[in-house]
Order: structure tokens, then sequence, then C-alpha cells
């Protein structure tokens, strides 16, 4: 079993959202793969000084393996894996140590943590695009367009995610409700069957607002789907579907951003899937985008007439 650092520890730490990455991933690897993801878990500021012919035979393999390793964990390939590592630890010598985290300094001007923020965040859509198993998300997609009723539940951060994707599968008329406190959450699980469809929203896959609302309603028979950063947590357990996200949390972060990033790349993944499959989904749009228009043109007109209301 791999252990891996955390952000307290007294060597340079594994970066929180490699961790997670590794966790979801590492069950599904090669034993090869999985040699060369303990190493860099075990010890990445030594991995980040480690040429990928070095690394390769560190852990008795092949440059290629190390490259399908380094692909496995979200990264174009071994070179954008050791920035990365030494974006954190500075332990390539010779090499600028890009920051390709959103690890925003005292002294950063805004166009610095801007920029920060854009190249983390960027990286977290790309990295939940290639951890997510589409396989899987073509059956959540299913279950989805033909369900009786969705039920989404998420708390904070995850909340807003959860009502995201209530507001546009709303949008194409299905019947689906957030719910983003955990009271209201076990009322409507406790009304689900076998027609419904229950999701799960939480990066730690422990937060009891979005877990034990998703066992009541697998419990009475309702298909559950956990969207969450933890493949081996209490959420992903009891779901029917697992949509991995990547993501990384910081303790003063409490928004989550990154992680709320990849999680609403799954939700538009959701609903543009449910949209493509559901040919009355167009004729719902369009119905929905005029009732809008209509109600702004008419307040334009009212401001035409009368400036100062």
């Amino acid at each position: 079993m791999v252990v891996l650092q955390d952000a307290t520890g007294p060597n340079p730490p594994i970066p929180i959202d490699l961790a997670a990455r590794i966790r979801a991933v590492l069950p599904t690897l090669s034993p090869a793969q999985a040699s060369i993801v303990r190493i860099v878990a075990s010890d990445p500021a030594a991995v980040a000084a480690l040429s990928v012919n070095l690394l390769a035979a560190r852990a008795e393999t092949s440059t290629a393996t190390v490259v399908r390793a380094a692909r496995s964990l979200g990264f174009g390939g071994y070179p954008q894996l050791r920035l990365a590592l030494a974006a954190h630890t500075g332990s390539v010598s010779g090499e600028a140590t890009v920051p390709l985290g959103a690890d925003i300094v005292d002294g950063d001007s805004v166009a610095v943590a801007l920029a920060k923020l854009a190249s983390f965040e960027a990286e977290q859509v790309r990295a939940t695009a290639e951890l997510v198993d589409p396989v899987e998300l073509e059956k959540v997609i299913a279950l989805v367009s033909t369900a009786r009723h969705i039920t989404v539940h998420g708390i904070g951060a995850s909340g807003l995610v959860a009502t995201d994707l209530a507001q546009k599968l709303g949008r194409i008329g299905l019947t689906c409700h957030a719910h983003t406190e955990y009271d209201a959450a076990m009322v409507s699980a406790s009304l689900l069957g076998p027609l419904d469809v229950a999701i799960g929203v939480s990066h730690s896959g422990e937060n009891p607002g979005a877990v034990e609302p998703l066992a009541l309603a697998r419990s009475l028979g309702a298909a559950t789907v956990a969207i969450t950063g933890a493949q081996r947590s209490t959420l992903a357990r009891i779901a029917d579907h697992v949509l991995a996200t990547a993501g990384r949390e910081f303790g003063f972060r409490s928004a989550a951003m990154a992680s709320r990033t990849g999680q609403l790349l799954i939700v538009d993944g959701i609903f543009i899937g449910v949209a493509q499959s559901l040919p009355s989904a167009r004729s719902a749009l369009q119905r929905t985008h005029d009732a809008l228009a209509h109600r702004a043109k008419r307040s334009m007109r009212a401001d035409v007439k009368d400036p100062h209301a």
C-alpha cells in the first residue's frame, strides 16, 4: 500500500492534486506502472531530479512504461510530470521550475496570481477529462435521460455544482432537484424508487450530506451516481456508477476552486450527453430561451418609455 505524504510532513510533499490522482488510478495500473507511481509518491523531490532513463532504471522497467504512467496520472508525458513535481520541490537542477500549480505566495501581483490560477485550473479540467471513464459517463447519461426523477446532493462548494446540474437538466424538461442541506436531501432521497436517479457530489467522498442520501436512495432501489475525486471513498463504494474528478484542495480555499472546476466539467458532460440523446431537448432549450428573451425585450421597452424608472 502506498503512503502519500501530506502537506505538513517534514519532507517536500507530493502535490495534493497529484496525490488524489494517484489514489484514484493506482488500482487500475499495471504492476510496472504502479511501481513507478509508488516511487513518485514516496520521493517526489528525487523523481523531479531524475531523467526518464534513470527513473526507468530505478523502477526496473522501460522508458515507455514511465511515459504511460505519467499519462495515466493526467500529464502529457514524463517531462510535464517532472516539472509539476519540481514546481513544488524546486529539485530539478539547471532547469527553471515552472509554477504549474496555483501556489500563490506573498508578493505575487494580481496578474501573476491570475495567471497561476488559470494555469492551475486548466490543468484540473484536462486531468479530469483524462481521468473520467467515458463508458461510465455514457451509462450515467442513459440513466438520467430515462429517469422519472433526478436528485443531486452536495454540500458547500459541491452544492453549487449540484445546483448547476439541476438547473441545466431543468432547462431541457427533466425533473431534477438539487439539495444542498442535509435534512432536505434525506427527505428527498426517502421518496425515490427504482425509476429514479440520485447523484452525490463530494470531492472527498466522505461528506454526510452526499453520502447518507445516496445510501438511502440506493436502499430504495434508485440508481446512484458519485461525482468524486476519491474512488475509494464511502461515496464511491455505495454508488452504482462513479465519475472520477481531479482537483487539488487547499486548507484555506474552502471554495475548492480546482475540484469544483473538475466537477463542473462532469456536469457539462452529463448535460450535453443527455441533450444529444433526447429528441425533445433542443425544442425545450429553444422554448426556455424564447421565454427569457421575451421578458428581456419587454423590460427593454419599459426602460425606453421611462428612462428614469
